[in-house]
């Protein structure tokens, strides 16, 4: 059992000058140590709080001024600081002395001087330079999570590696600055050194960037924010569809060019079986340089590209046509044993820029003729607008649900209640009936053949 004289233990009755601020120690009482209240002689409800240290019996584990007062009729207390020698955010006795002055006054002019503390803690976190902020937000947004389609989990690395670069933009013009220190011709002349390089997505991308971490640093709540409310004073950016042909002739053109033997292929001209894959299976062109083989099911015959890799949150079913498990199955002897489905040189999912890269190559024009991606257009003009008998060929949901475009409510509805199988069976006949158009291009004598009951 501890006992009062195990230590020594004399408090000094008030606080008169720093000495009895070293010598104050807690209050022994009904055979326990507790924390004990030392009024300072100058009055002014200051008075010092020392608290036991429960490892070392009748000794202090900390030492806190306070200050007593009412506001407002009730009984408060001002938490002014740890004692100390007034360094390193201590206080020592005159300081707090200052400190129960300056709250004093406070009251006088009807003031509660906890609240104006908290105020002033606000102010400064406001005065932090707009780098720190920027620092804080991306932290935040990298362990955030996001809902997309049934995905609920943190933003992936390639989504994290954009808004890093973007906030390094930010942060190289505007990091040293407060927030309010930013005013909007700077954010204006800023934000058009994008615009005279062309760059409208890039200028769009940062200035929403730079408003979100000035909201998020405006912690007083007064709303100034220089990166919004800029309409009219910037060139407006009118983004365009990635080109994709469409003319019977153009189309022609593209899938003989893409069908052609290469050459100067590599690797059993694993690019030029990708891009003959992409365009038989219509999906995101990412999706094909980043297909594994896991993906296929070869007794239903579908590729099912996970949700996590779709921009939509949920898992896409494709179904694979008698020419596009052709290509597969050639791959198969290449890459079979790897876990990509189009790799090269190693194990790993094709560049980004691949496959326009060889359109290119091909002498196609990816910025204005046709790109990677615009085989999605060249499949989604050609089968909305296909008649047979002066009737729509296909089902408008049939050919969105195929390219996984979930933006109307009918076919997000269709999505959500059979998931990624929904309408799975005119799916099939759809993408195998485009194979067969495509063999048509390339010779017109083969016949293309329709199965009726093909729409939705």
């Amino acid at each position: 059992m501890t006992r009062k004289n195990d230590v020594a233990c004399v408090n000094p009755k008030q606080i008169r000058t720093d000495v009895d601020c070293r010598a104050a120690q807690p209050r022994f009482d009904n055979g326990a140590w507790g924390a004990a209240k030392i009024s300072d002689v100058t009055g002014g409800g200051l008075y010092l709080f020392v608290t036991p240290d429960d490892n070392k019996p009748g000794h202090a584990a900390s030492k806190l001024w306070r200050m007593a007062y009412r506001f407002s009729g009730r009984q408060k207390t001002y938490s002014i600081g740890p004692y100390g020698n007034g360094k390193n955010g201590t206080f020592s006795l005159a300081d707090a002395r200052h400190e129960r002055d300056k709250a004093k006054n406070l009251l006088k002019d009807g003031k509660d001087p906890s609240t104006e503390k908290q105020l002033d803690k606000h102010r400064q976190a406001a005065a932090r330079p707009f780098g720190l902020w920027a620092d804080e937000w991306l932290a935040k947004k990298k362990v955030e999570k996001v809902k997309r389609g049934r995905i609920v989990a943190v933003r992936d690395p390639k989504t994290i590696e954009v808004l890093e670069l973007r906030v390094r933009y930010v942060k190289a013009r505007f990091g040293k600055l407060c927030r309010q220190d930013i005013k909007r011709p700077d954010v204006l002349a800023f934000l058009r050194s994008y615009e005279a390089k062309g760059k409208l997505e890039t200028r769009d991308r940062v200035r929403s960037i730079g408003a979100q971490i000035c909201d998020y640093a405006d912690v007083e709540g007064d709303g100034y924010n220089p990166f919004r409310n800029l309409n009219g004073k910037l060139i407006a950016n009118i983004s365009t569809p990635r080109p994709g042909v469409t003319e019977p002739r153009d189309v022609t053109r593209v899938f003989k060019l893409i069908s052609a033997p290469w050459a100067r292929g590599r690797f059993g001209d694993i690019v030029g079986l990708a891009l003959r894959f992409d365009a038989l299976t219509i999906p995101r062109p990412g999706m094909v340089n980043e297909m594994e083989w896991s993906e296929v099911d070869w007794d239903t015959e579908r590729w099912t590209v996970p949700a996590t890799k779709m921009k939509t949150g949920w898992d896409h079913v494709v179904p694979l046509s008698r020419q596009a498990l052709a290509i597969l199955r050639s791959v198969q002897k290449l890459t079979g044993h790897r876990q990509y489905v189009f790799s090269c040189s190693k194990d790993a999912p094709l560049s980004n820029n691949t496959l326009n890269k060889r359109l290119r190559l091909l002498g196609i024009d990816t910025k204005t003729d046709h790109c990677a991606h615009g085989f999605r257009t060249t499949f989604s003009t050609l089968s909305h607008h296909e008649e047979i008998k002066e009737a729509k060929a296909w089902d408008g949901d049939v050919v969105e649900l195929q390219l996984a475009h979930l933006d109307s409510s009918t076919v997000e509805g269709l999505y959500k209640k059979h998931g990624p199988l929904a309408l799975i069976g005119s799916r099939t006949k759809l993408m195998q009936h485009w194979a067969d158009r495509i063999d048509h291009w390339l010779d017109p004598k083969k016949v293309v053949p329709i199965k009726l009951g093909t729409q939705g």
